[in-house]
C-alpha cells in the first residue's frame, strides 16, 4: 500500500492569506538562486513516481471537479519527442506515452484507444500532463529567464513544518500543459503560481493557480514521492499487450465539412429570446458559426475576437451565431455574463449538429455565405476570416 501525506491548509484560507500555514517569512537570495536550485533538481531527475491529485475550483461557474492517480515518469536519453514517457493509473484506467504512441486504457468500457502521429501539441488536454512534473520541469527555467516575471521566495510552515514558498506572477500568460512555454489572454489578466518545496530534497509538493480578482483556483499535489523507482514491465509499455483483454475503440474519422459544401440547416433555442430558430432564417446573410463549449480557455480567448467581428460588421448583412449543444443553459448562461458575450448564442440537446458539421474539437468555425455555401471551416484565423467577409457582404 502506498504510504500518503496530507499537505494540511484549508482553500479557503489559502485565497486571503496564501500558503501562511503558521507563519510566512521572507527569505533573502541572490540571483535567484533557490528557483535555480529547483530548476536543476528538477533537469536532473531520471525517473520518478508520485500519486498525483488535481483540484479545479472555480465557484464563479459552479464547478468543482478532483481526480488522483499513480504517475510513473521517464526522462531517458532515448525519449526524444518530447523528453520523456509516462505511464499514469487511476481508477477508470491508464494512460500510457511510449515515446512513440500514445493509448488509453478504459477499465469499465473493456477498451483501449490508440493516438499516432504525436506532436507537442498532442499533449494540450491530456489529463495526467497538466501542472505535473513535467510542466514543472520545462516551465521554471522560462520563468528564470523572463524578467517581465515578477519571482518571489518565501519561508512558509505548514503543520508545524518549514517548506520553500516560490512564487512567480505572469501577466496575461500561463503555462501549457508541458511548460515549454505559455499560452496567452486577450483579456488584461494576472497569474499567480504558488510553488510548495520540500527543504531537503528540493522537490515540489503543491502547486496552486489563482487569479487576481478571483476566488478560481487550480491546485496540484504530489505526493508519496519516489526517485528512480522501479519501473513498469517493459510489456507494459505497448499497447498490443493489452489487446487480449481489452477491445479497440472504433475509431470515427471526423473532418470538418469543407469549404464549396452546403451548410446542414438546423434548430437551436435562442438564448436571449428563448425562442427556437432555424439556421436557414439568416440566408441572405454571412453568418460565422462558432461551435463552443463552457470549459474551454480556447473558448474564453475567442470571445473578443468575435465581439470585435460582430460590432465591426453589425450594420451589415453579417451574424455571429455561438453554438452551444454540450452545456445546460445554466452552464451557458455564467459563460455568457462572465466573458460579456455581445453575439446570439443558441444551445440545445441535437446530438446531429456537430457530427453534421464535422466538429472534434472546440472552438471551431464555419463561415457560411448569403446562399447558404461554406466558405471556411477551421480555427479562428481573424484575418483569414475577416478577409472572406468583406469579398461576401
Amino acid at each position: 500500500m502506498i504510504k500518503k501525506y496530507t499537505i494540511l491548509f484549508s482553500v479557503c484560507f489559502l485565497l486571503l492569506f496564501p500558503f501562511t500555514g503558521n507563519s510566512t517569512s521572507t527569505i533573502a537570495f541572490d540571483n535567484l538562486s533557490l528557483f535555480r536550485n529547483v530548476a536543476e533538481k528538477l533537469r536532473t531527475i531520471k525517473a520518478i513516481s508520485y500519486h498525483y491529485n488535481r483540484e479545479f475550483s472555480y465557484p464563479s461557474e459552479s464547478y468543482h471537479s478532483k481526480s488522483s492517480g499513480e504517475m510513473y515518469l521517464d526522462f531517458s536519453k532515448e525519449n526524444d519527442l518530447v523528453g520523456f514517457r509516462y505511464q499514469y493509473r487511476d481508477s477508470a484506467g491508464l494512460s500510457v506515452f511510449n515515446n512513440a504512441e500514445a493509448f488509453d486504457v478504459n477499465i469499465y468500457r473493456k477498451t483501449i484507444n490508440i493516438v499516432g502521429k504525436l506532436n507537442k501539441s498532442s499533449f494540450e488536454g491530456r489529463s495526467p500532463i497538466y501542472n505535473s512534473i513535467i510542466t514543472l520541469r520545462n516551465i521554471l527555467p522560462l520563468v528564470i529567464e523572463d524578467q517581465s516575471i515578477i519571482k518571489k521566495v518565501s519561508d512558509t510552515l505548514i503543520a508545524n513544518k518549514s517548506y520553500y514558498l516560490l512564487t512567480f506572477e505572469t501577466r496575461n500568460k500561463y503555462p501549457d500543459y508541458l511548460g515549454t512555454g505559455f499560452s496567452t489572454t486577450t483579456q488584461d489578466l494576472i497569474f499567480y503560481n504558488r510553488l510548495i518545496v520540500n527543504k531537503k530534497t528540493l522537490l515540489p509538493l503543491t502547486l496552486l493557480q489563482t487569479k487576481k480578482g478571483s476566488e478560481d483556483l487550480n491546485r496540484t499535489d504530489f505526493t508519496a514521492i519516489k526517485m528512480n523507482p522501479v519501473p513498469p514491465t517493459d510489456h507494459s509499455w505497448y499497447y498490443s499487450s493489452y489487446l487480449n483483454e481489452y477491445k479497440p475503440e472504433k475509431q470515427q474519422s471526423i473532418a470538418i465539412i469543407e469549404a464549396g459544401e452546403v451548410a446542414p440547416d438546423f434548430s437551436l433555442t435562442n438564448y436571449e429570446t428563448d425562442l427556437k430558430e432555424e439556421l436557414s432564417k439568416f440566408l441572405g446573410h454571412v453568418v460565422l458559426l462558432e461551435f463552443w463549449i463552457k470549459n474551454c480557455g480556447y473558448c474564453i480567448e475567442a470571445v473578443p475576437k468575435l465581439n470585435a467581428l460582430n460590432k465591426k460588421y453589425k450594420s451589415a448583412h453579417f451574424r455571429v451565431l455561438g453554438l452551444n449543444t454540450e452545456d445546460n443553459q445554466n452552464a451557458i448562461s455564467v459563460f455568457i455574463k462572465k466573458n460579456q458575450v455581445e453575439y446570439p448564442v443558441f444551445w440545445g440537446n441535437n446530438p446531429e449538429l456537430n457530427k453534421n458539421y464535422g466538429i472534434a474539437a472546440f472552438p471551431q468555425v464555419v463561415l457560411i455565405d448569403k446562399a447558404g455555401l461554406i466558405i471556411y471551416s477551421g480555427k479562428l484565423d481573424t484575418q483569414k476570416i475577416t478577409e472572406l467577409i468583406d469579398k461576401s457582404i
